[in-house]
Formats: C-alpha cells, structure tokens, sequence
C-alpha cells in the first residue's frame, strides 16, 4: 500500500494491520472448543464480545480524537492520571503486546504438530520458538516498508483462505446442526466468553504509533470501530458455516476448520486450511511485532519516563533497542508457556490497560460534562458517551473474573517492576534538577 506523505502509512495498510492484529489462532483452533463448552450459544457469545469490545474501542476512539500522541493506553492515562499511572500502564501495554506475540508464535508451533510431531518435544519447541522470534525480528529491523509488506501479504492471505472456507462451505452446510442444544454450565459459558474476548484484543495496539497515521484525529476513531466490526462479522460467519459443516463433530478437531475442509476436499483441502492458518498465526505476530516496540519507545521519547537509549531509532525510525527488549520478553513466555496457558495472562495484562484507558475516558467525559452544562449545550449523545465508558470499565471488572495464580502473580509482578523502576527514575533525575 502507498503511503500518503513521507512516513504515514495510508489508512487501507493500517485498517489491515488492525484485521491482522486480531484475526489470528483464535478462529482457526477455538472454534471446537468454543462449541464444546457453549454449542451454538458461541454464535451469541461471539456478538456479545464484539459489543464489549467496541465500548472499550470507544474509549480508545475518544480518546485519540482528543490526544494524537504516541503510546495509546499509557499515553491516555499519563494524560489523565499523571506520570506514575502512564508509566505503570506503559509497562502492561508492553507486556501485553510481548505475551500476544508469544501466544501466537506456541499456537503457530502447536499448528505445525499434525505436520512435524517433534514439535511435541519441549526442546524442538523451544529451539523452533527461537527461529520463528529471529524471523520476526529482522522483519522488524528492515523497517517499516518491510513490516508493511508483509503484514499486508499476510492479511490477504488469511483473507483469502477464509473467504474460500466460507464461500465453499456454504454448498455443505446442514441446517439441522444448527439445532443442536447446549448443555454447558455456567462456568462453561464464562470460559467460552474469555477464549473469544482473546480472539479480540489487537485493537488497542493502531494507536501506539499515531504519529504515524495519516490524519490520525480524524481517522483513527474510524479505523478503531471499522476493524472491530469488520473482524465481528468475519467470526461470526465464519463460525456459522463451521457449526453448519461438522454439527457437534466440531469438537473433534484441534483445528476443526481444517479438519472440516479435509472430510470434504481430501488431504489438499486440509492443508491449503492449514497454510492460511499458519500464514494469519504469522500475520498476528508480525504486526503486533510491529507496534509492541513503539509502547516502550514512546515511554522514553515520548516523557523521558525511561531511559533515553531505549527510545534510539536507526535511520529508517525502528527503536531497535525497544525491539530487541520486546525480543527478549517475547523468548521469555515462548520457553515458560504454552498456547492456552498464555491466553489467561495476556488477557489479565490487557485488561489492566482496558480499565485504565475507560477511567481515563470516564474522567474526560465528566469534565466535558461539566463545561457543556455551564455552556447549557448537554445533549443527549453526552449522556450515551458517558454510559459507553462506563460499560467498557465494567466488561473490564467482569472479565477479571477469570484470573489464575499465574496471571495474577504475572500482574503484581508488573506492578512491582514498574513502581521501583519509577521510583528509581524519579531519583536519577532529582539530582539533574538541582
């Protein structure tokens, strides 16, 4: 895609790094999953996710109307909050974009298992992992057009196989499947819930590098609300016709979309399904490659909340040093974790931004309340904007229900790291000031 201007990249490439960010594993490994605990109930659970999704899309969207500047959800809540709060959540939106890469670089290597049954050993994995974060990371070095390139190839690749998958799947499908009732519990539902809020949370990242988006006040919201409900759409059809193909034999399959198109196309069908999983697994990781490093750039250059060297970009802008820190977190989780063990983790990180982007959002609606009510202009859009931030803060509550002591000792872990690496900023810089 060509750029606008000299380093903006046009509003069709960056509408394609949302749809790769959040089109990934999910929806090529969950789905049997998803009608094993929740049956056709998945279908509803996939639109109520989506809603939950765009309020805190919303708050994201306003957001980025009011502040142009780069870093997204610690940017947002620096702004709102102060220095201690951006920099805290600085850190989780980092750590977020370095545990959704690890996650999708293990379900890419749990993808290949059908093909490469060594992968299954805990040292092919890991030697495996450590190939595929050097791949990503030199196409994160070659800079942006590099990054563009193949996030763009990617995305159409995914795109395309699923487009076949629908479009061939539609000629099998058996209405009757569509009968078959759930008798899952409600612990089973609230699980399901979480497998497809994960599928998900990519959004949050288009607004990292703002600066670099052509237009970013005005097409940024547009983008945000767009790829959300272009990527809703795509899951919803998409498991329709997988539910309408296999019925309760869905739950039969690791990969049930490529098990399904292999019961009616042979082995070929299976493996082009399989290609364009692979190929969106790899899309995922590759633009979240992309903005996971501008997060800690940003918290250098941005408001020296970091030391300057890590902010330093090569001449073609990559913060090569912020990448090879993401690099290494990113090893990190690939070693000590698989493909649903991480999903917990990366979704109680993201949450903790979530719930500071919406009261960021709160607090700047009730300020413009508060003017627009002296001014005698309050309508009643202001009063729906209000309630939107206030069901993003509450999905956000709802979604920490589903903790785990990893999760949770990952989150204060965090925490921690950030509070004493404030603090000892704070105390470099004292003496500079005197």
């Amino acid at each position: 895609m060509s750029n606008h201007k000299a380093g903006k990249i046009s509003f069709a490439s960056v509408f394609l790094f949302g749809i790769n960010s959040m089109v990934g594993s999910g929806i090529f490994l969950l789905p049997g999953v998803l009608f094993q605990e929740a049956g056709n109930w998945s279908l509803i659970l996939i639109l109520l996710a989506a809603l939950a999704v765009l309020a805190m899309t919303y708050c994201y969207a306003e957001m980025a109307h009011h502040f142009s500047g780069n870093g997204a959800g610690w940017y947002y809540t620096y702004k709102e909050f102060g220095r201690f709060w951006g920099f805290e959540i600085g850190l989780f939106t980092w750590l977020q974009g370095a545990a959704a890469i690890a996650t999708e670089i293990a379900a890419f290597l749990r993808g290949l298992r059908p093909w490469l049954p060594e992968l299954s050993e805990l040292a092919v994995y890991r030697w495996a992992g450590v190939g595929l974060i050097l791949i990503l990371l030199t196409i994160r070095l070659l800079g942006k057009k590099a990054s563009v390139w193949a996030n763009d190839l990617s995305t159409a690749l995914k795109l395309t196989i699923l487009g076949l998958f629908i479009v061939l799947g539609i000629f099998y499908l058996d209405l009757d499947n569509f009968n078959v009732a759930a008798s899952s519990s409600a612990r089973n539902f609230d699980h399901a819930f979480m497998l497809i809020f994960f599928m998900f949370p990519g959004f949050s990242f288009l607004p990292v590098q703002a600066s670099s988006i052509h237009n970013s006040k005005k097409n940024l919201p547009k983008l945000l609300i767009s790829v959300v409900v272009c990527v809703a759409l795509i899951y919803i059809v998409t498991m329709s016709v997988a539910i309408g193909m296999l019925g309760n034999q869905i739950d039969n399959a690791d990969a049930p979309l490529a098990w399904a198109f292999g019961q009616r196309f042979g082995k070929i069908g299976e493996i082009v399904i399989m290609i364009g999983m692979l190929g969106s697994i790899a899309g995922v990781a590759i633009s979240m490659f992309y903005s996971t490093p501008y997060v800690v750039s940003s918290l250098a250059n941005e408001k020296a909340l970091l030391p300057k060297f890590i902010g330093i970009k090569t001449k073609n802008g990559v913060p090569y040093v912020a990448t090879l820190l993401t690099a290494g977190i990113v090893l990190i989780l690939v070693m000590t974790g698989d493909y649903l063990a991480l999903i917990p983790c990366s979704i109680m990180i993201a949450v903790v931004q979530y719930a500071f982007v919406a009261m960021a959002t709160i607090k700047l609606e009730l300020a413009d309340l508060k003017r627009r009510r002296q001014q005698g202009k309050i309508d009643h859009i202001d009063i729906y904007e209000m309630i939107l931030a206030i069901i993003a803060l509450l999905c956000c509550l709802f979604l920490a229900r589903f903790v785990t002591p990893l999760a949770i000792e990952i989150t204060v872990g965090i925490a921690l790291i950030g509070l004493i690496s404030y603090l000892g900023q704070q105390f470099r810089r004292r003496p500079a000031k005197h």
